[in-house]
């Protein structure tokens, strides 16, 4: 988003930036997001916190605030977070998942993030990983569809970027999600159908992709390759093979073409000759 905010005439631009944790020009602007947060009245003597999220938040990040209320409590936590950059970022992270008395401005914490180069963005949901607004807005426009694809691509999407990645997760819910899209257009009469299974029967000849290719001939093999990217799961095979575990990167690689290939289905892309 600093990209977006023109540096004055004659001056270098706004650095980009790609922070892991909470850099100090933006710790204090989180923490003071936080506090607002669970601040009902700002009063100096006596503000009127929100005790119920608080303890919700205590009891997640297991600290204990006995013999505590009020401001007391949110300086318990404050306490917990003291210089770790981590701690902070968890604290936030399951803040916007909570419970709570007052409106959570994820919109608000976005821009601090985004202006201020965190790798992090927010959303309802908690942090993900900042990725780029187009892939973003190909996932929003999938999982806008209400039904078992979307749920299982939205599980992919927080395993590939999300506060605590789980690559396999990510890599078994977009097999999932696949084949829960297409096994309604190649198998309808097989409401069970495995990927391996779709891509067999995309092999039969009697199936075409509706994007003409250099040849022009609509084939349906490049499809296939690009399930086969995705089809078998590294992370189900036998526990003694010596393949390497699947990096996040090699994830997110799979979620972003489980997202298109799902669009695909959805559109009409894959068609019976």
């Amino acid at each position: 988003m600093t990209t977006q905010v023109a540096a004055r005439e004659g001056r270098p631009g706004l650095p980009d930036g790609a922070y892991e944790g909470a850099p100090d020009h933006l710790r204090g602007p989180l923490i003071r997001w936080l506090e607002k947060l669970y601040t009902i009245t700002p009063d100096i003597l006596t503000p009127q916190m929100d005790e119920a999220g608080l303890e919700r938040l205590a009891t997640l990040i297991r600290i204990d605030l006995r013999g505590t209320d009020g401001y007391g409590m949110l300086s318990g936590i404050l306490a917990w977070i003291g210089e770790d950059s981590e701690r902070l970022l968890d604290a936030i992270h399951y803040s916007l998942q909570i419970p709570t008395r007052m409106t959570k401005r994820w919109e608000e914490l976005e821009i601090l993030l985004a202006y201020g180069g965190s790798i992090w963005t927010a959303t309802g949901k908690g942090l993900q990983r900042r990725v780029h607004a187009t892939a973003l807005e190909a996932f929003d426009t999938v999982v806008a569809v209400a039904d078992n694809a979307s749920d299982h691509l939205a599980r992919a999407w927080t395993g590939a970027y999300g506060r605590n990645p789980h690559p396999a997760s990510a890599w078994h819910h977009s097999i999932n999600a696949v084949e829960a899209s297409l096994r309604r257009v190649v198998c309808p009469d097989n409401p069970t159908a495995t990927l391996s299974q779709i891509i067999d029967e995309l092999r039969t000849g009697l199936w075409r992709l509706e994007v003409r290719g250099r040849a022009r001939d609509y084939a349906i093999d490049p499809l296939i390759k690009m399930l086969e990217l995705v089809w078998p799961d590294p992370n189900r095979l036998d526990t003694t093979s010596s393949e390497l575990p699947t990096s996040r990167e090699e994830a997110r690689a799979v979620v972003q073409l489980a997202v298109a290939i799902v669009q695909w289905g959805r559109d009409g892309q894959i068609v019976n000759r």
